[in-house]
């Protein structure tokens, strides 16, 4: 039973932190755009999701 809690709790916060990950930062030509791990904003082209990178300038992701 301990261990069943542990495993669901951990499902959660895992959950958790990628739901938080993907979050819009804003919008660039009617698409979401989110911050990438260093820094740079982009937004997901396609049924691929390809990351497209748009100039820094115009992200407005914290």
């Amino acid at each position: 039973m301990k261990n069943t809690i542990l495993l669901f709790l951990a499902f959660f916060i895992i959950a958790a932190t990628l739901q938080e990950r993907h979050k819009p930062g804003g919008t660039y030509k009617g698409k979401n755009i989110y911050k990438g791990k260093e820094g740079g904003c982009y937004y997901l082209k396609g049924k691929q999701h390809d990351k497209i990178y748009i100039d820094k300038k115009l992200c407005k992701c914290k």
